[in-house]
């Protein structure tokens, strides 16, 4: 079969990569022609489709402004890559990965009008809320629901006002041209995911539930048995880390290391300042390679996020190395623990909460909280196994013809 894939990014940016090149990797193992469409970067895995791939544009950086905006509702340089890459590749079936904002729905539009048949994976929010994540002012913000315009007026996109007004404008403009209703099918990798676009008016009949992969091969185990409680991740206001440094100020017994790095982070080391912590070290972004030494020598890995997570990596991918997991009871995150067995839940945003599974997990034995692990990472070996998702996402494009 020939696979187009499709990703905003050809490089390893976030979790949305992660499951990409999952795929790409197992489609290419099994035999199937995979052929890639993306931006360029200088950073770029090789591919052999490099030459269709477009420009890049960067909503961080400034400048550029018109084609910026343009990518948003329509670009002629997208259009002309990927209709010349269909007539030259004829592609059986296109998976959609991400594309919103940066190479935009100019692609649906280019795959309908060539007849390919396309699957979308759904890794965040943005078919129903601007900003695409239900988040804003530091909260979850669903009032989106009521009226697009609260988005803007609740600056949902990089605290911007014009930026957020721009995604109210190009999510209006794409529900009236029904441009969601070109997917052929709708992957979820949670059930979560699935309940919150069915209360935004979806049929609930368009998804289809495939979980995000894990090769627990490829990552080192943990004895659980370290000096630091571990976060990884990025350090933005939807991630929960102010409600980790809260917790925190409650164990001064026990060391906490922050590795990541954002837009928040000056704030976050300023809020530890000002409540002097002394158990709370900020080590900045680090390689996969180094993380996963980091979580081999955690005795716990905390996901505190504060936001409606959908299938996050940071839960799986600690899991994986047997590490014992304390995570917020939000979005799909209580689809990958088993509270008491492979990890544990708390209130989301309730800091004595976390604070109370930590000193619990900390007083645990390295036996005792390897045991969990040990069990954490057999649950994602089991139920994540790739083979699983390869067979999931071959029957959705059979389905789809």
């Amino acid at each position: 079969m020939r696979i187009l894939l499709i990703n905003n990014f050809f490089r390893d940016v976030g979790g949305v990569e992660r499951v990409f090149f999952a795929e790409r990797e197992l489609l290419m193992q099994h035999g199937h022609t995979v052929i890639d469409f993306s931006t360029t970067h200088a950073a770029n895995y090789p591919s052999n489709y490099a030459r269709y791939f477009v420009s890049a544009v960067d909503f961080h950086a400034r400048g550029d402004w018109f084609k910026k905006a343009a990518r948003f509702f329509y670009s002629r340089e997208v259009a002309t890559q990927l209709d010349r890459l269909i007539s030259e590749i004829a592609p059986d079936v296109a998976h959609v990965h991400g594309i919103f904002d940066v190479l935009g729905p100019t692609v649906l539009r280019v795959l309908k009008k060539r007849g390919v048949r396309i699957v979308f994976t759904a890794h965040a929010y943005k078919l129903v809320c601007p900003s695409g994540r239900l988040f804003s002012r530091g909260a979850i913000d669903e009032s989106c629901r009521r009226n697009l315009l609260n988005d803007a007026l609740h600056r949902g996109v990089q605290n911007s006002l014009v930026k957020s007004l721009w995604a109210v404008l190009a999510l209006g403009w794409h529900r009236s041209r029904r441009t969601f209703e070109l997917f052929d099918r709708i992957i979820a990798p949670s059930q979560f995911l699935i309940h919150k676009h069915v209360e935004f008016g979806f049929d609930a009949r368009r998804f289809v539930h495939i979980p995000n992969p894990v090769d627990v091969t490829k990552f080192s185990v943990s004895k659980c048995a370290g000096a630091y409680v571990l976060f990884v991740g990025r350090l933005v206001p939807e991630k929960g880390v102010a409600v980790l440094i809260a917790a925190a100020a409650r164990l001064p017994e026990i060391e906490f290391k922050i590795v990541g790095d954002g837009p928040e982070r000056a704030r976050l080391e300023n809020l530890v300042v000002e409540k002097k912590l002394k158990n709370i070290s900020f080590d900045g972004h680090r390689a996969p390679r180094d993380v996963q030494t980091y979580v081999a020598n955690a005795a716990a890995v905390v996901v505190p996020s504060v936001c409606f997570e959908n299938d996050p990596y940071s839960v799986l991918e600690a899991q994986a190395q047997g590490s014992v997991v304390i995570a917020s009871y939000t979005g799909g995150i209580p689809e990958q623990i088993r509270h008491g067995e492979t990890g544990f839940l708390f209130e989301q945003g309730n800091a004595a909460a976390l604070a109370e599974a930590l000193a619990r997990v900390w007083a645990m034995t390295p036996h005792e909280r390897a045991a969990i692990g040990t069990q954490a990472r057999a649950f994602v070996d089991i139920v994540r196994a790739p083979e699983l998702y390869y067979e999931a996402i071959m029957d959705v494009f059979g389905s789809t013809k």
